[in-house]
């Protein structure tokens, strides 16, 4: 306190005149103790001579001499430590809390210590907004509505987004309005009032009762109405007193106020965000000061946006009527404004045209001011308007996004800012997304998903890292925390939390098996290697985005090993976005550890597997809730963690509630299909380990679980009885019923169980079934004979298996039904436990007798059984698995048992004192054998509950029994010490200090004891004192000790008595399972069972199958059961809305209002219901229409598929034909047969090469090609449908205006036959750049990918992105001696030229194809490992697969087929994607006009440089092509003939 008093006084000071510069200008000269000068003449200051508490009598200044000199802050005022600071209790105010700090201070103050005295000092909140409020200082009527509409919404704007409200803080004017508003429409919580009165000093009523350091002044709100000073406004929270040095003069406070308002425009909005605090003004009525402050907001730079609210006078008004007349251009009479400024404010003509200048001069800056017209149908509200009004100050779209993300505004994000017409960069929203997150935006990250964020692009390693690193108070401190016991050592501070410490502590808060995604091998690998590559280039954070999309390859599903291949990883790590499924599940997990509720409920609902996530978070937040308590965080976070796990438990239950209305087989396999994303476990699974036993004891699981207890068995009565009769008597099996696969389907199997156990019942499905897996099997080569012998012997096994499958298939289902396992076991634990009750009662042998080696090998057996538990339960580490196992109690208790068992048949192979040692332990030993038989009551449904109470009572019973015990040794010892003074040291004592207490509580108290004087005078000294002792511990252990148990014990039933039911159906699901997974045989046949396992074992190793019981669904079935979930959680959420209003109308129907309201409230509420209906039914019918023009296309797609099958069926004639008519190029063309074939590896691989570009020509000299899509007829309509489903992102119309020119051709099917011309005129299109470009220049031209923002028909498609290329200005000037004008142009059109005729060669080749050739595509705009082939020069690489070596035989193909006229080359490449060929033709640079396929083409070198280079390949020879040596003398052939011709 002490330093905080001296701070304050240190760092601001008061003013004081310390120069009396007289006022009045008369001509009184006096001396300074004139009895006038004292009492009528002022200082310049405002304060009489007498008043000036420091003045000397050399500062006098006679009035004569005053007129020269004139009075200012800095000459005449000297500073001094501030005596006035503290709080301010208002009296009289209202019943708020009305106490406000206060300062008084300089005008001259530093601006960095005033505002580190109120962030600091005061604990004001860092202000996202300054709405600085002007107007009238002196009382004005504001009309109702307009007063309403400025109250409310300056304090709601104020509030929502954490403003600073600067005023004059008195209690008139303008001011008293702000004060009444937070009267009105404020919170009662003080750290948003945030209501800064900046006064001057001087003006201030009873200052002088402020005055006092860090005091508690008491201040009264009622002024003089005689004075010219005005009081403070009670409801203001903080005052700045400015002191000038003056006294009943204004003004002094502006510069400050002003000042302060700027200094904190510089200042962050947000530690987050590079943008900086708005400041804006709002105008209210008005004088003449308000136009020159209006001015002097607007003139600023950038201007600071003004508010003006009409309607409430003088310049208020004034302000709203310019703009108006600006607005439309309609300036009214300079003569009429004159004169309704004259008549505003009371002004001669003089001042009215300076008021008139300034108005003019506002308008200068008109856009940076707002009118809000309370009275217009078509106003905001008060609050969006003065907030709208704020973001005027801020230029860009991005930065406006921002600060309405400050204020967590998303209502004016969406309407003013994410509008249609905004172009964002790319990145832009992505950066917000992660913003938001950071920032626990909820309603900004739903805005961002619906206006096109996908998650799947903007999650990398490192946003999430980011994201779980963000700094937020306790929940970071938390996080580490666990971290550290997850790792299990201690962390640095400041220590970075790694996804692989993300998945240690995952791990360690579910438990028991699971194994998160971060901590599988493949993606630690792929994890390290991208941090070592990043690290090692130095990585900017952008490029490490890109490169870290890959890790979502191993998060989201997890991929079979495959080889190690640096250009597959490469393309991963470049995003590939097709590995993206459930990216959300990651952010869920991180709003979860984050602890951040509200988030995670938005991502619950966003997305899929809203069930399992639900039931994941639960547990989470248990195991959270469990560590906090543990390591002493706090009740409060212990009970926060609680209330967020029994919120996701609710919204489990009722959302399994929601799915099983809705239909029961569905709901019953979402809970037992496996979730990928969360280490393969189930809903069911997960919910055990969360403890959330409303889940369990859902009508849902329980016939779940009935279904998984009955296996195949169809019985409902008498089931005991029918499962031991079948045991005894196998035969009877037979006669029992079994459920058919299709009602099994929800239950999950093994793949033996499901292989094995199909549907006999119809045979036909059966057969056929069998004969197409046989077909399946056979080779593609095979023929139509070697297909019906297939089908002939799978009939005749079908026959011959027929009879004994259904036999097989009941024995089969019946011995491996839980029910029947329990059964056989129980049958067979009885006799066991009869055999060794038998074997302890008789007399011990020397050798063990056939009941006690039955009763060894059946424990041998169960030890077997339970270490096979141990190696087959799920966890991978051993110590993990020895850690779960040992979890449950009864495996405990079997350990104990067995190792008894085993120790005491060691000892009994001994003799003597050793061997009675072995029988008494084989005595104990039984104990827990007889115990066991409690297990197996536990499952029945009667006697379950109540040994679940048992297990409660005696769970909970330790801390009495401790506190009894201690009151039992501290009567025992002094009694037995006090009764045998004279015992030697033995063991014996203990039990004479236990053993008598001990009974005495059950009422045996040992009369003879109690005084033993009476009958024996020798009795030890101090025996007198035993009656005393034991009255007082019968009373404390039997009347008070006893009671308390017994009453405990009755609390405790009638608590577990109401939910042992529920208790029960939870933990039948751990019985249920455990028999689930033993073997039918039970001990001693176990064995059996033992060696059949393992044989099966090594059977699924060698077939790469598993043997784990899981729910086989097919992918369709599994699409199914993801929508069916998704329309649950729709439902769920729509009852939930219907359970709302249906509250709201109850509570509509008791409140104290007209009947006709509620009538008509309710027919509105029927109304919109019909409306809702009529919806609703044109939706489904928009869905069934749309569903019927999909079939049709695809009817349509297969009918034209046929029709091109049946074409490719023509003759040679017609193909004859076809070639006969190609052009352009003349020449006698080599007919090909339709049968010759490419083999490639002996296998049959069909290839289609095609050239697909736009050929089109834009008015600024460019080529464009853009990337061709084809898609069939179910693809466009796919499209179509997913086109509803995905928000609109509106894209501005930005970029460069072009002029595009299409190529168009005669014919629509590419013939060569055909003939292009050019379109009449171009049609306009607008071309964006992207912001991130790749490489991809050749040696000829430059290129660049833009995307289409606009365009004119569909000669563009907008949104698409393309290439656009440009000839290098070196080419063109080398080219410029052949064509001197347009240039760039002709260059063009040749480039143009080629590229169509390489597409009509590729038209004829793919006609006459190698049949076992790969189809390709050549096309623009391609990502990825672009492979060259061969170059313009005839270079080519050596080919290594079959694609490369058909590429290079296309080459060779165009030369021999245009009969050595023409050869394409310079073929290149992503994978099978080919762009950018050069067609060369052998005389093609001898002159302008013969050159027909641009400067690509080098003519007679690259054709001679080809035939010497090219190797002809097992493709060339297939398809009968020529030599290198034949190609040669063909060659020197025509260079002689060229020759001759020239010459």
């Amino acid at each position: 306190m002490e330093s905080r008093k001296s701070w304050i006084q240190a760092t601001f000071y008061k003013r004081e005149c310390v120069k009396f510069l007289p006022a009045s200008r008369d001509h009184h000269g006096c001396s300074p103790v004139c009895h006038v000068c004292q009492n009528l003449v002022r200082c310049c200051c405002g304060r009489l001579i007498g008043e000036h508490a420091e003045l000397e009598s050399s500062s006098w200044v006679p009035p004569a001499s005053a007129n020269e000199e004139t009075w200012s802050v800095a000459q005449h005022t000297r500073a001094s430590p501030t005596d006035a600071f503290g709080s301010i209790d208002f009296q009289g105010s209202t019943k708020r809390c009305c106490r406000a700090k206060f300062v008084r201070l300089s005008c001259d103050a530093k601006l960095d210590q005033l505002l580190c005295l109120m962030l600091r000092e005061w604990n004001m909140v860092q202000p996202k907004l300054v709405i600085s409020v002007h107007g009238g200082t002196e009382n004005f009527p504001l009309p109702p509505r307009v007063g309403q509409a400025f109250s409310k919404g300056l304090i709601r704007a104020a509030e929502t987004t954490g403003a600073w409200i600067l005023t004059d803080g008195f209690n008139t004017g303008v001011s008293m309005y702000v004060g009444d508003a937070v009267k009105v429409y404020g919170t009662h919580e003080r750290r948003k009032r945030n209501i800064i009165g900046v006064t001057p000093w001087g003006l201030i009523e009873n200052h002088n009762d402020l005055i006092g350091r860090d005091v508690l002044r008491h201040y009264q709100t009622l002024g003089n109405p005689l004075s010219k000073r005005a009081s403070l406004n009670g409801l203001h929270s903080h005052f700045l007193l400015v002191d000038d040095g003056t006294l009943g003069k204004a003004g002094g406070q502006l510069e400050l106020r002003r000042n302060l308002e700027r200094h904190i425009h510089r200042q962050r909005i947000h530690p987050r965000l590079a943008q900086r605090v708005p400041v804006v003004c709002v105008v209210v009525e008005g004088g003449p000061p308000v136009l020159s402050t209006v001015l002097d907001y607007v003139s600023r730079s950038p201007p600071a946006p003004v508010i003006v609210f009409e309607g409430t006078g003088r310049a208020a008004d004034l302000l709203a009527l310019i703009h108006k007349q600006t607005a439309v251009d309609r300036w009214g009479s300079p003569e009429d404004f004159l004169l309704r400024i004259q008549g505003v404010f009371g002004v001669a003509r003089p001042e009215a045209s300076q008021l008139f200048g300034l108005l003019t001069d506002c308008m200068e800056h008109r856009d940076a001011i707002t009118i809000f017209d309370s009275e217009s149908e078509d106003h905001l509200e008060a609050d969006v308007a003065i907030l709208k009004a704020s973001l005027k100050g801020t230029v860009q779209y991005t930065a406006q996004l921002n600060v309405t993300l400050a204020w967590d505004r998303a209502d004016i994000a969406q309407q003013h800012i994410l509008v249609y017409g905004q172009h964002w960069k790319v990145g832009a929203l992505e950066q917000a997304m992660l913003n938001a997150l950071k920032m626990d935006r909820v309603s900004f990250v739903k805005l961002l998903i619906e206006n096109g964020v996908t998650l799947k692009h903007f999650l990398t390693v490192s946003h999430l890292e980011e994201l779980y690193n963000t700094q937020q108070g306790s929940s970071d401190y938390f996080l580490h925390h666990i971290v550290e016991d997850a790792k299990k050592c201690r962390v640095p501070v400041g220590y970075k939390i790694s996804l692989i410490d993300v998945g240690m502590v995952i791990e360690h808060l579910i438990g028991g098996a699971y194994r998160s995604t971060y901590r599988r091998k493949s993606f630690r690998t792929v994890y390290n290697r991208i941090n070592n590559f990043a690290c090692g280039l130095c990585m900017t954070e952008s490029c490490l985005n890109e490169l870290s999309y890959l890790f979502i390859a191993f998060i989201i599903q997890e991929r079979p090993p495959v080889p190690h291949d640096p250009e597959l990883e490469a393309t991963a790590e470049l995003g590939d976005s097709s590995l993206f499924i459930y990216s959300v599940n990651d952010l869920f997990v991180w709003a979860v550890l984050k602890r951040r509720q509200q988030m995670a409920l938005f991502l619950w609902h966003h997305g899929e597997q809203a069930m399992a996530r639900a039931v994941v978070a639960c547990r989470l937040y248990r195991a959270m809730s469990i560590e906090a308590k543990e390591s002493d965080m706090g009740d409060s976070t212990a009970e926060e963690l609680k209330k967020y796990s029994l919120e996701f438990g609710q919204l489990a239950v009722d959302l399994l509630d929601k799915a099983f209305k809705e239909n029961e087989r569905m709901a019953m396999k979402l809970l037992t299909s496996e979730m990928t994303d969360w280490s393969d476990f189930t809903c069911l699974q997960m919910a055990v380990a969360s403890g959330l036993r409303p889940f369990l004891a859902h009508s849902c699981t329980q016939m779940l679980l009935n279904d998984l207890w009955m296996g195949r068995l169809n019985m409902r009565k008498n089931t005991w009885f029918k499962i031991i009769v079948s045991i005894l008597l196998p035969a009877t099996i037979q006669f029992l019923e079994f459920k058919s696969q299709a009602e099994m389907s929800h239950v999950p199997q093994t793949q033996e169980a499901l292989q094995f156990g199909r549907d006999t019942e119809s045979p036909g499905a059966a057969e056929s079934g069998s004969a197409a897996q046989a077909v399946r099997k056979l080779p593609y080569s095979c023929s139509v004979s070697a297909v019906s012998r297939t089908l002939t012997g799978t009939s005749r096994r079908i026959n011959l298996t027929a009879r004994w499958l259904p036999w097989a298939r009941k024995v089969y289902d019946f011995y491996n039904a839980p029910v029947v396992k329990f059964w056989f076991h129980t049958m067979t634990y009885l006799p066991f436990l009869m055999l060794y009750t038998y074997t302890v009662l008789v007399r011990m042998e020397k050798n063990p007798s056939f009941p006690e080696w039955f009763i060894i090998t059946y424990i041998s057996s169960t030890a077997v059984e339970k270490v096979r538990e141990v190696l087959l339960s799920e966890p991978r580490r051993f110590q993990k698995k020895l850690k779960l196992w040992f979890s449950e109690y009864w495996n405990i208790h079997d350990f104990v048992a067995i190792l008894l068992f085993f120790t005491g048949f060691a000892l009994r192979w001994q003799t003597g004192v050793v061997h009675t040692a072995g029988r008494i332990i084989y005595c104990l030993d039984i104990i827990f054998w007889f115990v066991r038989v409690l297990d197996l009551l536990a499952i029945n449904q009667k006697a379950g509950p109540y040994l679940t109470m048992i297990t409660k009572m005696m769970s909970n019973m330790f801390y009495i029994v401790t506190i009894m015990g201690i009151v039992l040794v501290s009567f025992g010892t002094p009694r037995g010490s006090i009764l045998k003074p004279y015992e030697d040291p033995s063991w014996d004592l203990l039990k004479d200090v236990v053993f008598q207490p001990y009974f005495m509580m059950f009422g045996e108290v040992y009369a003879g004891e109690i005084n033993p004087c009476e009958e024996n005078p020798d009795c030890p000294p101090g025996s007198f004192l035993n009656p005393l002792l034991q009255a007082v511990y019968l009373f404390m252990q039997y009347i008070i000790m006893v009671n308390l148990l017994i009453a405990f014990y009755n609390n405790v039933y009638i608590h577990m008595k109401n939910i042992s039911n529920q208790l029960w159906k939870y933990n039948r699901y751990r019985y249920i399972m455990t028999y689930q997974k033993k073997p039918w045989l039970p001990p001693p046949l176990i064995f059996f069972s033992h060696m059949t396992l393992c044989v099966s074992s090594v059977w699924h190793w060698h077939k790469g199958a598993s043997g784990q019981e899981k729910l086989f669904l097919a992918p369709d079935d599994r699409k199914k059961l993801h929508e069916f979930e998704e329309k649950c959680v729709a439902g769920y959420f729509l009852n939930g809305e219907k359970q709302k209003m249906q509250n709201c109308l109850a509570r509509l129907k008791f409140a104290p209002i007209y009947p006709v309201y509620l009538f008509r409230a309710e027919e509105m509420m029927d109304t919109l219901s019909e409306v809702a209906e009529k919806v609703q039914f044109i939706q489904e019918s928009l869905q069934m229409l749309d569903g019927h023009l999909g079939h049709l296309q695809d009817m349509s797609a297969q009918a034209v598929d046929t029709l091109n099958l049946l074409s490719a069926t023509d003759n040679r004639q017609q193909e004859a034909v076809l070639l006969g008519h190609s052009q352009p190029i003349a020449s006698p063309y080599q007919q090909l047969s339709h049968s010759w074939s490419l083999r490639v590896d002996g296998n049959v691989t069909p290839i289609w090469l095609t050239v697909k570009s736009l050929l089109q020509l834009l008015f600024s000299s460019h080529t464009v090609t853009g990337v061709g899509f084809v898609f069939l007829a179910m693809e466009r309509n796919n499209l179509m449908r997913l086109a509803h489903t995905i928000p609109f992102t509106p894209v501005s119309l930005l970029g460069e205006e072009v002029c595009i020119y299409t190529l168009e051709e005669s014919d629509s099917e590419w013939s060569l036959s055909s003939t292009s011309s050019w379109c009449q005129r171009g049609h306009a299109a607008m071309l964006q750049p992207l912001a991130h470009q790749e490489t991809l220049d050749g040696g000829l031209r430059r290129a660049l990918r833009v995307m289409c923002t606009w365009a004119e028909g569909d000669v563009l498609k907008p949104g698409c992105v393309y290439v656009v290329k440009s000839f290098r200005p070196e080419v063109v000037r080398t080219w410029q001696a052949e064509f001197p004008s347009s240039t760039s142009l002709h260059l063009c059109l040749r480039e143009i030229q080629q590229q169509r005729a390489a597409q009509k060669l590729m038209q004829v080749f793919n006609q006459i194809k190698p049949k076992k050739c790969q189809w390709l595509t050549i096309e623009g705009n391609m990502s990825g490992d672009f492979m060259k082939y061969n170059n313009n020069t005839g270079e080519e690489i050596s080919p290594c697969c079959a694609l490369e070596e058909t590429v290079l035989a296309f080459s060779h193909w165009t030369y021999e087929y245009t009969q050595k006229e023409l050869l394409v080359l310079d073929l290149q490449g992503v994978g099978v994607d080919l762009t950018d060929p050069s067609v060369i033709r052998a005389d093609d640079k001898s002159s302008s006009e013969d050159l027909v396929f641009g400067p690509a083409n080098l003519g007679d070198d690259a054709v001679q440089s080809f035939i010497l280079k090219h190797t002809c390949n097992s493709c060339c020879r297939r398809l009968g092509l020529s030599t290198s040596k034949q190609r040669q003398s063909f060659f020197c052939f025509r260079l002689k003939l060229l020759g001759k011709r020239s010459s």
